[in-house]
């Protein structure tokens, strides 16, 4: 009896054991998952803050401005290619027709009317760009956005309606058409093929067969004898060459190489949105002449979840780039 009573001691003892090594592995690991998380998270999201940064500065190109609506500037960027690899007469002036964005909202006749009249006149949109899209998106109907430029746009078009009929109000939808000026380069194509590219950087082993020969000067003389190892690649030429070669071993050799490809990246609206939250970032123009864009991370404040009902994924801000300068950079 004493002995079963031990043994159930043991096998307790061993069963807190592995419980303990394993709430250690759980304390040491999962932490690092988590962080590896989030700089992978981090990482992403800032590549597609630069990544639109990139098709910005190509749209301000096209068009001699910058847009806030990034989905605009995407469609811009592919269509003008699209238009070359179809045309090679597509350069020069030109204009381009993009689909146009509707947006429900709840009208309010005189409360429209007092605010823009009272709030945008004899001003521009940029110095009351956080006004602008809290008011829309107030009176939005399942819909939301974060573009002042956008938001104006929607105020304005719904503001003429409201003038122009003196029915026009409760819930509207209201469409804003977009058709775009461009000057498009010879070298648009060529330019956009370096700019929206990524690179590729991978480990891979090479076998290559080195051959050990003889060369004489003369096929009867053998004292003036000559030996020496070449690759495979140059066995065709070596043969050729030399009349009176002869072979006498092989050897294999092993080696690993990093090889970089250079690979297209097209750009695709899925860099308009953060990662982590799924939002679309903020893309913001001020300045009057000389416009500045600064294009923001969606996260505000702290972001965070539960995981492992102890431990939690957190994150703040990813930074932001304003006039193509990273905020990250001094990190």
């Amino acid at each position: 009896m004493a002995y079963e009573i031990e043994s159930k001691q043991h096998w307790g003892l061993n069963l807190l054991i592995v419980l303990l090594v394993g709430v250690l592995f759980a304390v040491l690991m999962i932490p690092k998952q988590i962080w590896e998380e989030e700089e992978q998270y981090r990482q992403e999201s800032r590549q597609n803050m630069q990544n639109l940064w990139k098709v910005e500065n190509v749209f301000f190109d096209l068009t001699d401005s910058y847009t806030e609506i990034g989905e605009n500037a995407i469609t811009v960027v592919n269509a003008v290619y699209d238009s070359l690899q179809d045309s090679v007469e597509f350069y020069g002036n030109q204009s381009l027709t993009v689909p146009p964005k509707s947006f429900t909202l709840n009208v309010e006749r005189n409360a429209i009317v007092e605010w823009i009249d009272s709030t945008l006149a004899d001003t521009t949109y940029q110095a009351y760009w956080q006004e602008l899209v809290e008011y829309v998106n107030n009176v939005a109907v399942d819909d939301s956005t974060n573009s002042g430029q956008f938001a104006h746009m929607l105020l304005s078009a719904a503001y003429d309606s409201v003038k122009a009929d003196t029915t026009w109000s409760g819930q509207q939808t209201v469409t804003i058409p977009f058709t775009y000026d461009l000057f498009v380069g010879r070298d648009y194509a060529g330019a956009y093929d370096t700019t929206f590219v990524t690179s590729k950087r991978t480990e891979t082993t090479v076998f290559d067969t080195s051959f050990h020969a003889i060369i004489s000067a003369d096929e009867e003389d053998t004292t003036a004898l000559d030996t020496l190892w070449f690759p495979k690649r140059d066995l065709s030429d070596m043969q050729f060459r030399y009349e009176n070669i002869r072979f006498i071993d092989t050897s294999i050799t092993r080696e690993t190489r990093w090889i970089t490809e250079t690979i297209q990246n097209r750009p695709t609206k899925e860099w308009l949105y953060g990662p982590l939250t799924g939002k679309p970032y903020e893309i913001r123009i001020t300045g009057g002449d000389v416009q500045h864009l600064r294009i923001t991370s969606p996260i505000e404040g702290e972001y965070r979840e539960r995981r492992y009902v102890v431990f939690a994924f957190s994150d703040t801000s990813h930074g932001f780039i304003e006039d193509g300068e990273v905020s990250w950079e001094e990190e």
